[in-house]
């Protein structure tokens, strides 16, 4: 997997030139990269880990006070989630296939949600836990917001030029509001044994939804991507972010850029150690993901310039029309991948639901 470097992104043309080509050759190949010599600075990176490593450390009733409200819609996925309560999906939308892996598995992790934390955003309200109890930790996040942004907005322009657009800041139009997500993960020290027995497990394999992401790893690793054949270890590197594909931009690309399964579990370095015990723990990790995707009403198609197919497609069959909306695609996914909360009905849920497509295009995956 390419190691692409920002700077060389942005430098002279013959720098250009080849870092653009790995970056484009890289999400073809791989849907991954790690992106090094990026703008926003190891030592807010090290803290934002430090930061979620003292949220999740609360009490859980002190998590609780920012609860997700399991409503099922964009603007609400927002909170503290509990453990074995999210379930990372594919591109599922039949009922019946949704409810198979929810009957058998437990996931393990418990995630902390955020949406854009700005007014001018006309995003959906945050659900803070109490300053009191963990006070600076919203004026960070906030922080960690805007260095996140600037970075996907340049890289925006730069896949601009690398696609060929006509209108190389289109992209970055289309991500107008900024109403994008981040996800604090953490995936708890649990023993080997429930998972070889399959009476819990770490996330299923899955794809990410929207645009690009953009994934800051501790130390501990886990991460794998599928590369048509196996699962194949990320292997955290310090001072780089992993920046990958969603199945928005693979659609918006026309399957020239790929939306690649990936999973978490337990690291293989950990493993393959002279000693290692089956039976034994495998040590607490940590995530910190940005979730960058268009603006709601942004029908997601073929770009312009993207009319020749490429190899990557994902396979939605008849459950979305090609006038689909960003905001649809992402309601769609949110509703197969949380459990129904037993205090929220679905009549409440719908009462909450914004439509922006037309009647026709819409999709209730309840049915």
């Amino acid at each position: 997997m390419p190691i692409i470097d920002f700077a060389a992104l942005n430098g002279d043309w013959k720098q250009r030139e080849e870092a653009r080509n790995q970056l484009d050759m890289g999400f073809q190949t791989y849907g991954f990269v790690y992106l090094e010599n990026h703008s926003v600075p190891q030592r807010m990176v090290d803290d934002a880990f430090v930061w979620a490593r003292r949220l999740f450390s609360l009490p859980l009733d002190v998590k609780l006070q920012a609860k997700h409200p399991a409503k099922n819609t964009p603007e609400n996925h927002r909170g503290y989630i509990a453990d074995s309560i999210e379930h990372d999906t594919q591109p599922i939308f039949d009922g019946n296939e949704i409810q198979k892996p929810r009957a058998t598995f437990l996931e393990r992790k418990e995630t902390f949600e955020m949406g854009n934390p700005f007014p001018e955003s006309e995003a959906g309200l945050n659900i803070w836990i109490p300053e009191e109890r963990l006070p600076g930790f919203r004026a960070f996040q906030e922080l960690w917001w805007t260095e996140c942004i600037k970075l996907q907005q340049s890289l925006l322009r730069v896949f601009g030029d690398v696609l060929g657009l006509q209108d190389e800041d289109l992209l970055c139009r289309q991500q107008s509001r900024n109403d994008a997500h981040v996800s604090l993960i953490h995936y708890p020290s649990m023993s080997l044994a429930p998972l070889h027995s399959h009476q819990q497990r770490p996330p299923n394999a899955h794809t990410d939804i929207g645009g690009l992401t953009l994934l800051f790893q501790d130390e501990v690793g886990g991460l794998e991507i599928h590369d048509d054949s196996v699962f194949k270890p990320v292997i955290p590197k310090r001072g780089t972010v992993v920046l990958n594909v969603g199945e928005m931009l693979e659609r918006q690309t026309n399957g020239r850029w790929k939306s690649a399964l990936h999973q978490f579990t337990a690291p293989r370095e950990a493993m393959m150690q002279e000693g290692f015990k089956p039976d034994c723990d495998v040590v607490d990790r940590f995530s910190i993901v940005y979730f960058g995707q268009p603006d709601p009403k942004v029908l997601i198609n073929a770009l312009p310039g993207c009319e020749i197919d490429g190899k990557w497609m994902p396979n939605l069959g008849d459950f979305w029309s090609d006038a689909v909306s960003s905001y649809n695609w992402l309601d769609g996914r949110l509703k197969a991948e949380f459990y129904v909360s037993k205090d929220t009905t679905e009549e409440e849920a719908r009462a909450t639901e914004r439509r922006w497509d037309p009647p026709s295009t819409w999709v209730n995956v309840y049915d």
